[in-house]
């Protein structure tokens, strides 16, 4: 397969205005076809989408997701675009929105392990609402107000989408990792909207089949919205949507560019107002961004592949935490029962410095939001050790001001551990437990399941069908994944949104 070396093309100076790295970029995103593309990636790419998909579907009934859907639906006008599990139609930006909240509703999408962001949640928002604006035809004005040739509708492949979805993929991590990914997270940014920005932007325009130069544009227009405050982890609603928001933001971004409307040119590479640049304030890096990861190993090195899928509802920060338990309680059973777990004088949990400042606060309210609580380590390990899961059900509201939890979370200390900061071992943890006889148990999990080897295509599928399930029938839930994994046969994609259209049942989380 022959490939192209877009990188090489990007000045050797790190941060060089002139580097270009934002219109090689704009050039690979807008030139990208099929064959450029290892197969491998096209079916990893359409197993991230089942797997997006299927947070919708599951999550589009929860009470969060609903609160948001009815304040939107109660001021936004019908459009022509399709919201998942409702029959109302919305416009592209607002059934971005709720779209997007949907898939990250309960912290069961994917994430970036070096860059973090949520790529299913920023993209396909994204991509569904601009597949059905392409749809719609509209009518030119002359000057004077005349009407011009009215444009005709375009139908938008399954294989338009899914190179779309790749160019998404491909162009958030990449953004992320030049201003050092994590970092943002620690000093209390979002990181998903803000790397989803220029991700959505740049799947949008590929489906839209803007050229590079309007690309640039979009992914300017995109770039100087974005932000996102960590602080919304603590209680309330409002994190569920903010990924939801770099998909608004991105499509709006397109939709601008694509009738002529000039955005910021170099957005990643001005040092002045920049996109890297800004982002990067207050960092201890040196330098304090690199420019040239945007474009690093493009075309050659795929972001799509490095991906995580999650099988824990919760931040991805703490899988290696859970996993740690998981296996005291497998090695240890007598000790970690349920009745023994009062035996338990102290835990302590090592996390590197980005988890830690991210979910290794001390809980200073009872009982804390579902929110809180999928975000707090405490809390999530002490529901690993009671519950012996951590999923979507263990964070009912009823469930959330058990004695049995909160007398583990009080025994908890988080603390940061400097062997987890190295690439790819930001999820890792180390847990050690103390028992009132004085017997100490410990376990170290350096990364949790699906870093090395990733989750695979089946446990992807067999996620899907569990998620599903609980919100569709069988005979839906079937179609909808033949679809999606034969997604480059379809000659419209509309067939998939029809089904995804459809109302969903409301996920009931007592269980």
């Amino acid at each position: 397969m022959a490939m192209k070396h877009f990188s090489g093309l990007v000045s050797n100076e790190t941060n060089d205005e002139d580097s270009g790295a934002t219109a090689v970029l704009c050039n690979w995103i807008s030139t990208l076809k099929e064959e450029d593309i290892p197969a491998t990636v096209l079916e990893r790419a359409k197993h991230l989408i089942l797997d997006g998909i299927g947070c919708g579907l599951v999550d589009a009934h929860v009470p969060w997701s609903e609160k948001a859907a009815d304040a939107i639906l109660n001021y936004e006008p019908e459009g022509q675009c399709s919201v998942i599990g409702y029959e109302e139609n919305l416009g592209p930006l607002a059934a971005a929105v709720l779209n997007g909240s949907f898939i990250q509703a309960m912290e069961l999408d994917d994430y970036h392990s070096v860059a973090p962001l949520p790529s299913a949640s920023v993209v396909l928002p994204a991509l569904l609402a601009a597949a059905q604006v392409k749809h719609k035809s509209r009518s030119h004005l002359q000057n004077g107000g005349k009407p011009q040739t009215q444009e005709s509708a375009r139908t938008v492949s399954g294989l338009d989408f899914l190179i779309a979805a790749v160019v998404g993929f491909e162009t958030g991590p990449r953004s992320g990792s030049a201003m050092h990914g994590v970092d943002l997270l620690q000093r209390g940014w979002h990181c998903g909207p803000i790397f989803g920005c220029p991700a959505a932007a740049a799947a949008s325009s590929k489906l839209l089949g803007l050229s590079a130069d309007d690309t640039e544009s979009a992914i300017g227009i995109a770039c100087t919205q974005a932000g996102g405050l960590m602080a919304a982890q603590y209680e309330g609603m409002i994190k569920r949507v903010q990924h939801a928001f770099a998909a608004r933001n991105g499509l709006f971004g397109a939709l601008l560019a694509r009738n002529g409307y000039v955005g910021i040119k170099k957005v990643f590479e001005r040092s002045y107002g920049g996109f890297l640049s800004m982002f990067s304030q207050g960092n201890d890096k040196s330098p304090q961004y690199d420019v040239q990861k945007v474009v690093a190993g493009l075309g050659d090195v795929w972001q799509t592949s490095n991906i995580r899928v999650k099988l824990h509802a919760c931040v991805g920060g703490c899988h290696g935490q859970i996993e740690a338990i998981e296996k005291l309680q497998v090695v240890h059973p007598q000790r970690f029962a349920l009745e023994s777990l009062s035996h338990i004088a102290s835990i302590k949990v090592g996390l590197s410095g980005p988890t830690f400042a991210h979910d290794g606060w001390e809980p200073h309210e009872r009982p804390l939001s579902a929110t809180g609580a999928q975000m707090n380590a405490a809390y999530i390990g002490a529901v690993q050790l009671v519950d012996g899961q951590v999923l979507v059900e263990n964070f009912a509201n009823t469930k959330l001001d058990r004695d049995e939890v909160w007398n583990l979370v009080y025994k908890t200390k988080c603390y940061h551990d400097p062997q987890f900061d190295k690439p790819n071992h930001g999820c890792g943890a180390r847990v050690v437990v103390e028992f009132d006889d004085g017997v100490t148990i410990e376990e170290t999990v350096q990364m949790p399941r699906g870093f090395d080897p990733p989750i695979t295509d089946d446990e992807i599928r067999n996620k899907y069908r569990r998620l599903a399930i609980s919100a569709i029938d069988q005979q839906r839930m079937e179609r909808i994944e033949k679809l999606i994994l034969s997604i480059d046969q379809l000659d419209d994609i509309s067939v998939l949104i029809q089904e995804l259209s459809k109302t969903t049942r409301r996920v009931c989380l007592e269980k």
